[in-house]
């Protein structure tokens, strides 16, 4: 079982989305969507080991109001074409970090106990990379091509279809010496090179990348009378 170092969690929350307008910054049954990620991270590790990385005054507040550390990232990396790989090697550069946690702020329904999970199943494996998932038996076409099912036989019954992951990112954990080296030598290292895909209740790992799911993630919300 690997020492997980000092462990920090980096809230990456740009100003910039297209899609829902500042959507970190809107109101989700009573709270800014950011405060979300920000509450969770804040029961997982020690409020001095939490940031939110923006360029966004205004984000930039809200985890400072919740007790948190701010990280303002440059103008370059919050354009439209900055990368992941990009903003996390510009904080593992500038912060003292032995194990990165990424909490995504638009998957608010991730819990405290997800990480945890994560963090745990990081430490007992020899991955550079954990990246939350989730998990489907169902008959999956990519480009009109078959992935785990055979068209020209009978239809197999789901459950011996081989499973796919889907990556949600609400969760990803890196070991940042290998974060550096993979980068250094294949000039990525957002993925990894030995990774864990970390399985999630799919209903935890719901991403808001557009309107209607800000809606359904609201909606899902009032009806479990999930607090902040």
């Amino acid at each position: 079982m690997r020492d997980l170092g000092k462990v920090v969690v980096n809230i990456p929350a740009r100003a910039g989305s297209k899609r829902v307008k500042a959507k970190n910054l809107r109101d989700l049954c009573g709270e800014p969507l950011l405060s979300y990620a920000v509450k969770c991270a804040l029961q997982c590790v020690n409020a001095d080991n939490v940031f939110v990385n923006s360029d966004s005054s205004d984000m930039l507040r809200i985890g400072s109001g919740l007790g948190v550390k701010e990280y303002r990232r440059s103008e370059l990396l919050s354009s439209d074409d900055a990368t992941g790989d990009m903003f996390t090697l510009d904080f593992i550069k500038n912060i003292q970090v032995d194990t990165l946690v990424m909490i995504n702020p638009v998957c608010p329904l991730v819990t405290p106990r997800d990480v945890l999970n994560a963090l745990d199943a990081f430490k007992k494996s020899d991955c550079d990379t954990l990246i939350s998932c989730e998990e489907t038996q169902m008959q999956t076409f990519c480009d009109g091509q078959p992935v785990n099912i055979d068209v020209n036989t009978q239809l197999e019954p789901t459950q011996n279809n081989r499973k796919i992951q889907i990556l949600n990112w609400a969760v990803t954990i890196w070991d940042t010496a290998s974060f550096l080296s993979n980068y250094e030598e294949m000039g990525s290292a957002y993925l990894g090179k030995n990774r864990l895909l970390f399985p999630l209740d799919p209903l935890h790992g719901v991403k808001i990348s557009n309107e209607a799911d800000f809606l359904m993630v609201e909606s899902i919300m009032r009806g479990l009378k999930v607090k902040p």
